[in-house]
């Protein structure tokens, strides 16, 4: 493992916080477009997407306004300092890149193979790769050195890991596909909490309440620490939506869910806990692809 050459590693630390400590709550703004009807005109969410190609930016029109290339992406962060942060898997290798709105890279790791599947820039300024072609999480501090590395138990090379997150007492959160199992490790890589899925998992997030979101095949699950299932949606529950696959997604204030349907007939939507579906995207999966991950881009606060 290497990190990537010639990039400036001298940025200020505070500036790769993301615009928020908790991950996967967007930061509420009169500026998001209001839920639409089902099937009714609706605004798009500006948002950054990771598709199977390139990380693409969208504006409330639906407009791709900025793209730049990634080869297989599923997961993409914005940042506070206007960079975009991605994994990527080109040409035999793969890794993480921190991009600026100029198109340049100011920061990234690299690895020999594939894949990386997810990232997240930590609190301290460190980076979370999901190195699943290693069946590992690492921990990449700024200088590109590995600090930490947690090894998962499954060994797919590319489904070991999908979705992994920092959590707010410093455990990490993996998504083990190809097992498939949720698990939360300390840095030191013990397992201190692990749930069985009944689907290939995809996505997590771990909530106020202390409960669990996962993402994937079938559909989206709530978990409790005691590892019961206290609330689920299934693909026939949104059936108008064309699922094919339930990825990526994020949490908003008012505990709606926006998904990524990858693959899907609506690429992104919205429910609420009733199970209703109150806002579809304008886009098509003829334009997106089949994205996995994506980020929201408030039109006024700074992030997510």
């Amino acid at each position: 493992m290497r990190p990537m050459k010639k990039l400036p590693f001298t940025m200020i630390r505070r500036n790769w916080l993301l615009a928020a400590t908790c991950v996967g709550i967007a930061t509420p703004s009169a500026a998001q477009p209001e839920s639409g009807k089902p099937g009714g005109p609706s605004p798009m969410r500006p948002m950054l997407i990771a598709t199977e190609t390139q990380v693409i930016k969208v504006d409330r029109d639906g407009r791709i306004v900025w793209r730049t290339p990634s080869g297989v992406c599923r997961d993409v962060w914005g940042l506070v300092n206007g960079n975009v942060l991605f994994p990527f898997n080109q040409k035999g290798e793969c890794g993480v890149r921190e991009v600026a709105p100029s198109g340049k890279t100011v920061w990234g790791y690299r690895i020999p193979g594939q894949y990386v599947i997810s990232c997240q820039r930590m609190k301290n300024g460190n980076t979370l790769v999901g190195a699943s072609g290693q069946g590992a999480v690492l921990v990449v501090n700024p200088e590109g050195e590995v600090v930490h590395t947690i090894k998962v138990r499954a060994k797919h090379r590319k489904h070991s890991t999908t979705i992994v997150r920092e959590l707010d007492n410093g455990h990490v959160l993996v998504v083990e596909e190809s097992s498939r199992f949720v698990a939360e490790y300390t840095l030191a890589g013990k397992l201190v909490w692990e749930v069985k899925t009944p689907f290939p998992p995809f996505g997590t997030a771990r909530l106020g309440n202390g409960n669990t979101l996962i993402s994937g095949r079938d559909g989206i699950i709530e978990v409790t620490p005691g590892k019961q299932i206290v609330w689920r949606l299934t693909k026939a529950e949104v059936k108008e939506m064309g699922p094919r696959w339930f990825a990526g997604f994020r949490t908003l204030p008012n505990g709606n869910i926006v998904i990524c349907n990858a693959g899907g007939k609506v690429p992104f939507f919205e429910v609420n806990r009733q199970k209703q579906v109150v806002w579809q995207s304008k886009l098509t999966k003829e334009q997106v692809g089949p994205a996995h991950g994506f980020f929201l881009l408030p039109e006024v606060a700074t992030g997510e």
